[in-house]
């Protein structure tokens, strides 16, 4: 064996070594047995559930998307005196290299949206709670959609693509394979700041809205902790 086949040698030890290291052995799901439809309120605050079906949707029959998320709601929520509201979440119950969530600016982009004014943002969930979101703008020939989402990768939320790729390295080095959400409100309007505001009024109302022992599974357990 010369100097040249130990250092290879060496190298692929070393490889596998680290993919052994980076191999998840623990699983962190916040969702459990329970269904999205039974955990989220039909009334929430001032609006109501309203059947629809005007919605820009993260998953089609036999799509990546499809196989990514397991469990997927759609509603339409309007209120008397309250901006309408579409609701969409959707659930994977695995988040790696393969299955990870796709954020509204693919979702909209791939359908033909141009997406605009994209930033972070946060909404006030009462006390010392603050949900960290994106606000961001989709335009197409026939509509304008104000959007307000967040992701949640196990207990992390992530209001970037780069952050959430981040996340799942880091909880990757450190043995867990999570389970992850996209929770996306959006109406049809102007963008202005009083629409945003409605948007994130439903936010609140919503968390506010549901049951404290299942208020994790949208907002990971560090952030409903606080709620309590």
């Amino acid at each position: 064996m010369n100097r040249r086949d130990i250092l290879m040698g060496g190298s692929l030890l070393l490889a596998a070594g680290a993919a052994a290291a980076l191999t998840p052995r623990k699983r962190l799901v916040l969702l459990g047995d329970r269904k999205l439809d039974d955990i989220i309120p039909v009334r929430i605050g001032d609006w109501d559930h309203s059947p629809s079906t005007a919605f820009v949707l993260p998953k089609t029959p036999g799509s990546l998307a499809d196989r990514l998320y397991s469990q997927t709601i759609s509603r339409l929520y309007l209120s008397p005196t309250r901006v309408p509201v579409m609701l969409v979440i959707a659930y994977g119950a695995v988040q790696n290299d393969l299955l990870q969530l796709h954020r509204p600016e693919v979702c909209y982009a791939a359908v033909g949206f141009t997406i605009s004014d994209s930033k972070a943002a946060s909404v006030a969930l009462g006390g010392t709670a603050n949900l960290p979101v994106r606000d961001l703008t989709a335009v197409s020939d026939s509509r304008i959609e104000p959007i307000t989402y967040w992701t949640r990768i196990g207990d992390d939320l992530p209001t970037s693509g780069s952050e959430q790729r981040m996340v799942k390295l880091r909880q990757q080095m450190h043995g867990f394979l999570s389970d992850g959400i996209l929770v996306r409100m959006s109406t049809v309007a102007e963008p202005t700041p009083e629409i945003f505001a409605g948007l994130a009024g439903f936010a609140r109302a919503m968390v506010g809205a549901m049951h404290p022992a299942d208020r994790q599974v949208l907002i990971g357990r560090r952030l409903a902790a606080e709620l309590k």
